[in-house]
């Protein structure tokens, strides 16, 4: 055996490894791309808000389009309805989409409880083992909680409501899905907080 075999074979194999790298970061850009794209679409949103005939169908609009660049099957924006002590699902998408859609649930139960409460946003990728979760709308309309992102929506009088996501297939939210729906917050706030 030659002495530039064991090299050519290494020149392969490095060859191979980095052509792998370079599939992993262009995946990773264009995640990025599309986090920011998704970013600059809810800024855009918030500053024309004042002048769109129907604010809640735009919102209905960036809460999916959010869901599609988070990954997640499922989302919901919920209205603290302060007076009942209650959170009414206002903007739903998904498979119970038709039957969530104006559901009411105590505001102090499951995830969405804890962030009212703390006012604080919530990764629950593992629900089903978390003392927090409520198997209360699973149980209501046969569906299955699999990992959840809950993020409050604050305006400047406090919580008004709570933004949720659920379910991303073959992977768990991360603090990146949390800045990305606080965006999508600060435009649900100034939405809920005035209608």
């Amino acid at each position: 055996m030659s002495t530039s075999e064991p090299a050519l074979r290494f020149l392969q194999q490095e060859n191979v490894r980095l052509q792998e790298e370079n599939r992993v970061l262009q995946a990773e850009n264009g995640s990025l791309q599309t986090y920011l794209r998704t970013m600059g679409e809810l800024y855009a949103a918030a500053q024309r808000l004042e002048k769109v005939d129907k604010p809640l169908d735009l919102l209905d609009e960036l809460l999916y389009k959010t869901m599609r660049v988070i990954g997640a099957t499922d989302g919901s924006i919920s209205r603290l309805d302060r007076a009942a002590g209650e959170l009414e699902f206002v903007l739903v998408h998904g498979d119970i989409r038709q039957e969530l859609r104006g559901y009411r649930i105590k505001a102090q139960a499951g995830v969405a409880g804890w962030v009212v409460s703390q006012g604080e946003p919530l990764i629950v990728n593992n629900p089903r083992q978390d003392w927090r979760f409520s198997l209360e709308v699973d149980q209501e309309f046969d569906f299955v909680t699999r990992s959840m992102v809950c993020v409050p929506i604050m305006a400047p009088t406090g919580l008004v409501g709570v933004i949720e996501l659920l379910n991303k297939p073959g992977d768990t939210f991360t603090e990146t899905d949390v800045a990305v729906l606080s965006m999508l917050s600060g435009v649900a706030a100034k939405i809920l907080a005035g209608g």
